[in-house]
């Protein structure tokens, strides 16, 4: 609970056990602002899906790196690992019901204050978040026939009052269903006025856009149209990112600074992280994105006849189109020491993802209009030169998507798919990949769709992570086996 409290500690007073004090309206909203998880998950996410290849040896050798391409058990317990993640969440976790238990205690005739309830809905947005980030890299991705049986996470909704606490893994299904009480109470209550910058914080269109990510995994189209379109609002065109407009007249440092930006429309979410992986992305790295990649992703792509993808500004040793998106800084850990880490400001959640779940919802829903609608939408602003030349069809789709090869293996969810519905999906599924080509998303579509991934080994034979492979369950932290929680199958 320490690393979410300190960073709060010019606002909160802190008990000899380092536990914050709250005795005002204020330290509540004041606490809320380190509930954000200040580690990430984009490096070993990425290390372990079909986006890395191996460069081969002189590049930089990095322990999750190296760990996540060979889908090893991660041994790292620091930034950019698992088990960094994984204790950043559920600090986040203590920190957001800390706060409503504040809130809870400081009720008038057994109501919540009308100044506190927007603090009392981001609080149980950030415990439903957390939680469902955890439940889906360190369980199995939700399948309603085995849910009930698979192991997840301990969903933890009491502050703790001793130091070491024995908890339990509740089921996939469990985990699911207290997030999605914890949501529908704090829905309500989200106010993006309480706040000086709302993005930095679970605001409205963020908190709908995580609420279609779980009702996408939990296979309920309808919601998550319903949720994926309030997070949108009326025009979804001025919400995402022009890449062929405003960004292609920006020089690199000014890219990555524009994409992270608070006033960015397409920003929903952002969270300040420590991290390797914004400095050391590609040029160093030696497990990751390629020429290879870059053929795969950006050459002879859907729709562009002729045209180009946005491109950067950047050049990572070839015509690279892949935009920065986080500008880092160096801290120094005093002010006389020569080491420190490395942040950066992270676009967690953006609007691109929640109209990604909505061409998706309804694929599934066979509303074909309404996703070639969305579609055509965001190709205008990232091919450059899009006119009615451009334009989705469903010829243009078969003759690109119908017999997919852009991916290690096909698509292969618990649910059955009609051909129409696997070619649509192939192409949504595939432009969902060249977006967030290094933001981590991959590895979850890789789970939920139950793809095979292949890694090329230099001056080796190729390595095979199978369909369902047990390894895709990501292995629980030996510090939190060694409190009792059982580990994953092996």
């Amino acid at each position: 609970m320490t690393l979410g409290f300190m960073s709060c500690d010019d606002y909160l007073d802190v008990t000899p056990d380092n536990r914050a004090s709250l005795d005002s309206d204020v330290k509540v909203k004041e606490l809320l602002t380190s509930a954000y998880p200040e580690l990430g998950y984009g490096l070993f996410s990425f290390s372990m899906s079909d986006n890395a290849r191996d460069k081969g040896i002189g590049h930089m050798s990095d322990m999750s790196n190296t760990e996540g391409y060979f889908w090893k058990d991660f041994t790292s317990t620091t930034q950019d690992s698992p088990s960094g993640f994984w204790d950043a969440c559920y600090n986040c976790i203590a920190t957001a019901n800390q706060s409503l238990k504040y809130i809870e205690e400081n009720k008038v005739d057994n109501k919540i204050p009308d100044n506190l309830l927007p603090f009392y809905g981001e609080a149980l947005l950030i415990r439903a978040y957390n939680h469902f980030m955890l439940v889906n890299f360190f369980g199995k991705h939700y399948n309603p026939d085995t849910a009930s049986e698979d192991l997840g996470v301990p969903y933890v909704t009491e502050v703790e009052d001793v130091v070491f606490k024995n908890y339990k893994r509740s089921t996939v299904q469990e985990v699911y269903d207290f997030i999605e009480t914890d949501f529908k109470e704090g829905i309500k209550y989200i106010d993006d006025t309480s706040y000086d910058s709302p993005k930095f914080h679970m605001n409205y269109a963020a908190s709908c856009t995580f609420i279609s990510r779980f009702y996408l995994y939990k296979r309920e189209w309808t919601k998550v149209v319903e949720y994926a379109t309030e997070a949108l609002g009326n025009n979804t065109y001025a919400k995402l990112r022009d890449l062929t407009g405003k960004y292609g007249d920006l020089g690199v440092n000014e890219q990555a600074a524009e994409y992270s930006k608070s006033t960015e429309a397409a920003n929903f979410l952002i969270t300040s992280k420590i991290s390797i992986w914004f400095h050391y992305f590609q040029a160093t790295l030696r497990y990751t994105y390629n020429a290879e990649i870059e053929d795969l992703l950006y050459k002879n792509i859907f729709l562009t006849d002729g045209k180009e993808w946005a491109q950067a500004s950047a050049n990572f040793g070839t015509t690279d189109p892949v935009i920065v998106k986080w500008g880092f800084f160096f801290k120094q850990s005093g002010i006389n020491a020569d080491v420190g880490y490395y942040y950066a400001i992270s676009p967690d959640i953006v609007a691109e993802e929640a109209l990604f779940n909505r061409i998706e919802a309804n694929i599934m829903l066979r509303d074909y209009t309404s996703a070639e609608d969305d579609f055509n939408k965001y190709f205008e602003k990232r091919i450059t030169g899009y006119d009615d030349t451009n334009k989705i069809s469903e010829a243009k789709i078969d003759a690109h998507y119908k017999d997919n090869s852009r991916a290690d293996s096909p698509l292969n969810p618990n649910y059955d798919l009609d051909e129409k519905q696997r070619t649509y999906l192939n192409c949504v599924i595939d432009t969902r990949r060249r977006e967030f080509i290094y933001n981590g998303l991959r590895w979850f579509d890789i789970k939920r769709f139950n793809m095979k991934v292949i890694h090329n080994i230099d001056e080796g034979s190729p390595i095979e992570l199978t369909e369902n492979d047990n390894r895709k369950v990501l292995q629980i932290p030996i510090a939190a086996q060694l409190f009792g929680i059982q580990p994953n199958a092996r």
